[in-house]
């Protein structure tokens, strides 16, 4: 039931947001438009922010289910697939939370992932240079301010790739961090496990 209940909270959102920007939205508004109740809404969330915080969540939980379902199998062509598939699934509901909700609650999602994986893969590495952690990090930015950058140019502009090619694409952009052992799919790959506390 909790998961129905913030699927219709999050669908009110949405379609809300045809309408009104995003700033005028009102709890009052989107418990109405769900069908539910005030202090449903509370027990779910505290601010209208969280509807957004947890869609990102549920997206990224989702999409490391599929990277540890096929880790170990060495068949990242089917992985890939499967990840860009997902993000066709979701296309619209992700578009419509891009284009209309504030991007600092965007940004501010994807700096506590990389914080939290900069913070896994140091741990797993024992890294103490500064140095090495910060090139770590800025890795970790570049590739997936760059990829999200591309993903969202794709989806916007109705897929015009197929997933073969985005794959050839996002593969040739990553070969100097697959070289230096820093390419985020495959530090997905082997911190999908220690991920899931996210």
């Amino acid at each position: 039931m909790l998961h129905q209940t913030r699927e219709w909270i999050f669908e009110a959102l949405l379609i809300l947001l045809e309408t009104t920007p995003y700033d005028q939205i009102k709890i009052t508004s989107i418990t109405k438009k769900a069908g539910v109740a005030r202090q449903t809404f509370y027990r779910n969330y505290k601010s209208k922010d969280d509807i957004i915080i947890q869609y990102l969540d549920d997206i990224f939980k989702q999409r490391l289910t599929i990277i540890k379902k096929w880790q170990g199998n060495n068949q990242h062509d089917v992985l890939s697939d499967l990840l860009f598939a997902h993000l066709k699934k979701h296309r619209e509901p992700l578009l419509k939370v891009i284009n209309t909700v504030p991007d600092y609650l965007i940004f501010e999602r994807f700096e506590e992932f990389i914080k939290y994986l900069v913070h896994l893969y140091n741990k797993e590495h024992k890294t103490t240079d500064k140095l090495n952690e910060l090139h770590f990090k800025y890795s970790i930015q570049y590739q997936i301010a760059g990829g999200l950058t591309i993903i969202v140019d794709w989806l916007k502009n109705d897929m015009p790739l197929s997933f073969e090619e985005m794959r050839a694409i996002m593969s040739e952009f990553g070969k100097s961090f697959i070289e230096q052992g820093i390419y985020v799919p495959d530090i997905l790959y082997s911190l999908a496990d220690q991920l899931e506390s996210l």
